[in-house]
């Protein structure tokens, strides 16, 4: 408490009482009260408002970091796809033929007859 031990703050008292009178010392206690709290009150407002600004701040380059990181996904989408798209489309190279598409069966094969007869 600000480094007053009792006796600092019984002299103190002693002075307020000798100076303001007994008469005024509960309205100006009264007073001080109110005027602390509304100081803390304020203290309490502004550590907030410094709080948000900083969680603001904090979201905004999150938000920042995820938008360049979804463009880089997105381009390294589009490259794969690009890449993807030249291997199946890609030419024949002179002098080899083509590799030839799977065949398809022309029979489907026979089903296992289920009845062991």
């Amino acid at each position: 408490m600000l480094g007053l031990g009792l006796g600092e703050i019984a002299i103190i008292a002693i002075v307020i009482l000798l100076v303001v009178g007994p008469e005024q010392l509960p309205q100006l206690m009264r007073t001080a009260g109110r005027t602390y709290g509304q100081v803390r009150r304020a203290a309490d407002d502004l550590r907030r408002a410094f709080v948000l600004e900083a969680d603001r701040q904090d979201a905004d380059e999150r938000y920042r970091k995820l938008q360049e990181r979804r463009k880089e996904m997105e381009e390294a989408r589009r490259q794969a796809k690009e890449a993807l798209g030249s291997v199946h489309q890609a030419p024949a190279l002179p002098g080899l033929p083509r590799p030839a598409p799977d065949p398809e069966p022309e029979h489907p094969p026979a089903a296992p007859d289920g009845g062991g007869s």
